[in-house]
This record gives structure tokens, sequence and C-alpha cells, in this order.
């Protein structure tokens, strides 16, 4: 398979998850939910609010004040993964095989992709190798990281390499063909979950909490 034809797959497969995410979003909100009972006691605005703001911070997760190290790794992991896709997307408008993207932003892009694939490798390792986590881990847990991670790393090698640009549209169709697939659908679930939950806890005046 051509480059062309690389790059083809990638935007079929990119297509393919996207309208699959979709239809998932459009059953899940299909079932509906249970209309409220009691009488408000706060502002469903106000908890979407504060859910999408001050809520996502560090200091409001106790999760992330009890395991800092994890946080950092997390993020890491995801601006590696950002930045994966913003390599992708300028190899998909590259129109001569091997061309690189300008010196500075290839640097950043280098660094944040080393973020992603060091964040990324310690989480994996961190869940094979510590009991509780490994006992509630199923494959998708194990298989969504290698993907994501390995996709990240691609995307690194790939500023280094312009000639590694057919592995990175490879990486890329098998982790848009997954996403739908497994845990990685999170991506999209995150946001319609959190604005349920904001407005339920925001309407029972929990969100924001009263310190």
């Amino acid at each position: 398979m051509g480059e062309t034809g690389l790059r083809l797959g990638v935007a079929t497969c990119a297509a393919l998850a996207a309208v699959a995410l979709l239809l998932q979003v459009v059953r899940t909100r299909s079932f509906g939910t249970r209309p409220p009972v009691a009488e408000p006691r706060g502002s469903a605005v106000r908890g979407i609010l504060y859910a999408f703001g001050p809520g996502m911070s560090p200091r409001a997760k106790e999760s992330t004040r009890t395991h800092p190290l994890v946080y950092v790794l997390g993020v890491g992991y995801h601006l590696g993964i950002f930045t994966a896709f913003g390599v992708l997307a300028w190899s998909m408008r590259d129109a001569a095989h091997g061309v690189l993207p300008p010196a500075p932003l290839r640097q950043v892009a280098q660094v944040l992709t080393a973020l992603g694939v060091a964040g990324g490798a310690s989480l994996l390792v961190r869940r094979a190798r510590g009991p509780l986590l490994r006992t509630i881990s199923i494959p998708d847990d194990y298989l969504a990281n290698v993907l994501t991670t390995a996709f990240v790393a691609l995307a690194g090698l790939r500023l280094l390499a312009g000639s590694l640009q057919p592995a990175l549209l490879a990486g890329a169709m098998l982790l848009f063909v997954y996403i739908p697939l497994g845990k990685i659908r999170h991506c999209v679930f995150f946001f319609p979950a959190r604005w349920n939950l904001a407005r339920h806890y925001g309407r029972r005046g929990t969100f924001p909490p009263r310190h």
C-alpha cells in the first residue's frame, strides 16, 4: 500500500471511528435519565460550570492529591497524545514524502511525545506490577495503553525521520479502529458523563462544594 493509500486508510478509519462513537453516544442518551423527585437545593448550571472549571483542578480531586506522581504521569501522557495527533495531522497534509515540521516546532513536539511515551509506559508498568491494579485490570486496559503509547512513539520517531511516516499512518489506522471498541472511547464519553454528573450534583447543591 502506497503512502496515498495509507492516508486514505487513516481518513477512512478516523471517519468510521467518529461515526461509531456518535452512534454510541446517541444510543446511550436514548435510555434517558430518571426525572428528579426531590426539590432542588442548588443550580445545575453552577454545577456544570464547576465540573468543567475549578472541579478539573488537581486540588479538587482526592485521588490526585493522594497520588501526585500518577497525576503528573497522566498529564504527560495526554500531552504526548495530543501532540501525536498534531503530528499525524501534519503528516496527512504533507504532500512531499519525508518533509518534517520546522525545527522549533519539531523540538517542542519531540519533548512532548517523549513525555507521552514515558508517561504511558510508566502507567502500564504500574498497572502490571501493582497487585490491586493487576487484579482489577482486563486485557482492554493493557491493549488500549499499548496501542496509544505505540502511536505516540511512532509520532515522535516520525519527527526524527520522515521515512517513518508509513509506520505512523499504519499505527494511526489501528488506533482509530480500536477507539470505539475499547476504553479509549472515554475521550468522548468523558464529556456527556461529566455533564450528567454535574447537572445532578449541581441541582443537589453539592457542586460547587460548600466548605
